[in-house]
C-alpha cells in the first residue's frame, strides 16, 4: 500500500499599514465627540468632562499633523500612488524619491511636500494660499502643545501664534469663561478640532492635485462630511 504524503504549508502575507487616513478619521470622531460634550455640557461642567473634552481636542490637533508627516514618508519610501496598489504606484517617481527619503525626512513638515513636487517637476503649492497658511498655523499649534510651557495670561496672549489663532475667529466652548485666557480655555474646543481636520484634509487633497494623482483620502471623504 502506498502512503500519501500530505504537506501542510502555512503562507503568511507580509503587509504594511499606513496611518494617514487613520489619524484623520479618528480626529473627525474626536471632533464630533467634542461637539457632543459642548452640546450637553454648556455650563457648570465638572473636571472630568473638561479633561475629556480638552484631551479630545488636543488629540485631534496632534493626529492631524501626524497624518501630514506620515503621508510625506509614505510618498518618499513607497512612491506616489502607492495607496492605489502596486499597479497604481509611479515606479519612476519612486526610483527618484526613495534614495532621498532620509534627506527629505529631515526637512520641515511642509517643506517635504514642496521638495517632492520640485524633484518630480510638478507645480509647487502656493505658500500664500489659505490652505498652505492654515496648515502652517496648525503645525505651529501642534508644536506649541508638544513643547508647552505655562505662562501668565498676559505673556500667553502676547504671543504671535495666539494672535494668529485668535484671527481664525473660531467658536469658543460654551463653558469657557470670557474672563479666561484665550489659550487654552477659549480656543481649544470643538471648532478648533474641526478646523484641524478640515485643514489637514484640504492640504493633502491640494497636494495630490498638484501631484496629478488621486488623493490618498478619496475613499475616506465620507467620514469628514458634516464637520
Amino acid at each position: 500500500m502506498k502512503e500519501k504524503l500530505v504537506l501542510n504549508v502555512t503562507m503568511e502575507a507580509d503587509t504594511r499599514y499606513s496611518f494617514t487616513a487613520q489619524f484623520l478619521c479618528a480626529s473627525a470622531i474626536f471632533s464630533r465627540q467634542c461637539a457632543e460634550i459642548e452640546s450637553l455640557q454648556p455650563v457648570n461642567s465638572n473636571n472630568k468632562i473638561l479633561t475629556e473634552h480638552r484631551g479630545l481636542v488636543t488629540a485631534a490637533i496632534m493626529q492631524c499633523v501626524a497624518a501630514i508627516e506620515a503621508e510625506s514618508a509614505e510618498l518618499t519610501m513607497h512612491g506616489p500612488g502607492a495607496h492605489l496598489g502596486s499597479n497604481g504606484t509611479d515606479m519612476a517617481a519612486k526610483k527618484i524619491l526613495e534614495p532621498l527619503a532620509d534627506f527629505i525626512d529631515g526637512q520641515q513638515p511642509l517643506d517635504k511636500f514642496q521638495i517632492i513636487l520640485h524633484i518630480l517637476s510638478k507645480p509647487p503649492m502656493e505658500k500664500g494660499d489659505k490652505i498652505w497658511e492654515d496648515m502652517a498655523l496648525l503645525i505651529k499649534l501642534r508644536n506649541e502643545l508638544i513643547h508647552y510651557k505655562s505662562k501668565l495670561g498676559k505673556e500667553m496672549d502676547s504671543k504671535k501664534l495666539f494672535k494668529s489663532l485668535e484671527g481664525l475667529k473660531l467658536a469658543k466652548p460654551p463653558f469657557a469663561s470670557l474672563q479666561a485666557n484665550f489659550f487654552p480655555h477659549q480656543f481649544l474646543g470643538a471648532a478648533c478640532a474641526v478646523w484641524s481636520v478640515r485643514t489637514s484634509v484640504a492640504f493633502l487633497n491640494s497636494f495630490y492635485d498638484h501631484l496629478g494623482i488621486e488623493s490618498c483620502l478619496k475613499g475616506y471623504m465620507g467620514q469628514f462630511k458634516g464637520l
